[in-house]
């Protein structure tokens, strides 16, 4: 017999999702004006002016939703789901492994958002992540902006770059 919160890799919620589309600004716009969201971070392309990606949130957590540009619109990155400790990513690592999932990155760190985390596919090829950590944050904070210099050790910490399959 195994307690239900042994059971698997136990997230305790699901946590964000990453969308893509060909105007974030647009759609930063909807999300302030008309939900009541707050930029959190956001990253800047060569020009330092347009917004690449944009974290946004609704509450206390480093991100609830966050946008990438693209050309092509309507695309789902991936849907996250917290885990409670970095000793949780890792034990979900070991449970992919042992399932034979296949772990497109990770078990790594963000520089955005300071989250630990392991990115996967399911299956059907759609990709979620194990996320942990972050940091708290609220609308009177001033968002954090990261340079087109900076893109790599903004997404993955640890290896300072993007890999291919990531931007797909």
């Amino acid at each position: 017999w195994v307690p239900d919160a042994e059971r698997g890799i136990a997230p305790t919620r699901m946590d964000h999702c990453l969308l893509y589309g060909p105007d974030i600004e647009k759609v930063q716009e909807i999300f302030e004006k008309v939900l009541g969201f707050f930029l959190v971070e956001h990253v800047v392309m060569e020009d330092g002016k347009t917004d690449l990606a944009i974290w946004l949130s609704c509450s206390t957590k480093a991100h609830d939703i966050a946008f990438v540009r693209h050309p092509e619109p309507g695309k789902l990155h991936h849907i996250s789901f917290k885990l409670d400790s970095w000793e949780k990513v890792l034990r979900a690592a070991d449970i992919m492994s042992m399932n034979r999932i296949s772990i497109d990155i990770g078990p790594t760190r963000h520089g955005i958002t300071r989250g630990t985390t392991i990115y996967a596919f399911d299956p059907s090829g759609n990709r979620f992540e194990t996320f942990c950590g972050g940091y708290d944050t609220y609308p009177d904070y001033k968002a954090v902006k990261w340079t087109w210099d900076e893109v790599g050790a903004g997404i993955f910490y640890h290896d300072r770059k993007l890999n291919e399959r990531f931007l797909s």
